[in-house]
């Protein structure tokens, strides 16, 4: 009894096991969890942490113009005359020649009319530029995922067409075997059909070659190794296919580029304006050295002194107006190149949209020249056996069915790509 259960065990861990094999072999990946995987692993993303790491260092040194600054200074000097005055028959007081000092001077800013809160603004928004354009540069590799991808789904459909064409020509040439040893056809149709194969072989490995490059493409993308047996899930089709030509939104990385740009602007403009506000510092120093500010004392004594200045640019000749000026321009400049990038994705719009409609129409007659052709080759096949036509008029025939096959598995990939292209170019 020990003997039975403990089987019944193992039999159920090797059904367990199975299971779990057939469930680790069979993964499928879709275009969107590749999409998404390449904007979370990529490497270019850690360029984001950098920047926000190297903004916060520039705002935190920013900052510290609002604290006060101090300053450790020592001098020790000698000087061939110093200023005195004499009265005939009187001894008056006289500087030392020799000086030391030894002061530690104060100063902290009092009043600069914002120009740190703007410093620190500018800064800000001169970081979100540069993420943003990072931004760009990951969308970007958005195409290159659809190409990747779609490649391998084509590859795969050509394969299962050259299979089917495989076991077509490997049951022809049994036929054929037989009427070349009944003397019905010469031995040159067999071979003919013989180097059709060997062909096919080739054919196949072209495109296990390609469908690897292109998985390696994934994998490095997406910062993960995907196997070649990966199933790749058939992008959805839409009953209405054919889309509107418009940018609704703005969803694309680049119009918040563009965005971020005019907003830095303002603030640089701002902090122009701020330039001209006076600055209120206040300073303090104690020192010890000979002389202290009393010159006519020869001898080391304490000394300290408080205050306050002012600077102010009164008259700069007009170039922070210029300056002022140059960014109104810079932002008009921003401004035509958004347009210009609408325009533009507005052509792409309508050339995929293009494209949509002919591989809709192309669709709609594959189904019909496929079926012409199979009964071309069906014709074809039955000539060949007797005789009437030779190996490589059918094969002429039977390429031109598999042509067509193969032009309905590329013309649906085609449209899957263009659909996906479509919604990439409006940032969806």
């Amino acid at each position: 009894m020990t003997i039975i259960r403990n089987s019944k065990y193992i039999f159920l861990l090797i059904i367990f096991f199975k299971i779990q094999i057939g469930w680790a072999q069979d993964i499928v990946l879709s275009l969107e969890e590749c999409q998404i995987e390449v904007q979370k692993n990529f490497p270019l993303m850690k360029g984001k942490t950098l920047l926000n790491q190297s903004s916060r260092l520039n705002i935190e040194n920013l900052k510290v113009a609002n604290l006060p600054r101090l300053y450790a200074n020592g001098q020790v000097s000698y000087q061939s005359d110093v200023t005195g005055f004499s009265f005939q028959g009187l001894e008056t007081p006289k500087a030392s020649k020799d000086r030391y000092a030894l002061n530690l001077d104060v100063e902290q800013l009092i009043y600069d009319g914002g120009k740190t809160k703007h410093r620190i603004d500018v800064e800000k928004k001169s970081s979100n530029v540069e993420i943003q354009n990072l931004e760009i540069q990951m969308y970007q590799l958005r195409e290159r995922v659809n190409t990747a991808y779609f490649s391998i789904q084509l590859v795969r459909k050509n394969k299962e067409v050259l299979l089917d064409k495989q076991k077509t020509i490997s049951k022809r040439i049994k036929q054929v075997k037989s009427s070349v040893n009944n003397g019905l056809i010469l031995p040159a149709n067999l071979k003919i059909l013989e180097s059709e194969l060997l062909l096919i072989q080739q054919q196949f490995i072209e495109l296990n070659a390609y469908e690897m490059s292109s998985f390696n493409v994934i994998s490095q993308l997406i910062g993960r190794q995907v196997d070649i047996k990966t199933k790749l899930k058939e992008y959805s089709i839409n009953e209405n296919l054919t889309p509107q030509i418009k940018v609704d939104s703005k969803n694309r990385p680049e119009y918040k580029w563009y965005a971020s740009q005019q907003s830095l602007l303002d603030s640089q403009n701002e902090l122009l304006k701020k330039d001209r506000s006076p600055i209120i510092t206040g300073f303090g120093q104690v020192g010890y050295g000979n002389p202290s500010y009393n010159q006519l004392k020869d001898k080391f004594d304490t000394y300290y002194m408080l205050g306050a200045k002012i600077s102010w640019n009164i008259f700069d000749w007009k170039s922070n107006y210029r300056k002022q000026k140059a960014i109104t321009i810079q932002k008009d400049l921003v401004t035509s190149k958004e347009l210009s990038f609408t325009q533009n994705q507005l052509i792409e719009l309508g050339k995929e949209s293009n494209e949509i409609n002919k591989f809709e129409i192309l669709l709609d007659q594959d189904s019909a020249i496929i079926g012409l052709h199979e009964e071309i080759s069906k014709s074809s096949a039955s000539q060949l056996d007797n005789g009437v036509i030779t190996s490589s008029d059918y094969l002429e025939d039977l390429n031109k069915e598999i042509q067509a096959k193969l032009n309905k598995e590329y013309h649906s990939i085609q449209l899957q790509q263009s659909l996906a292209e479509y919604k990439r170019i409006q940032g969806i």
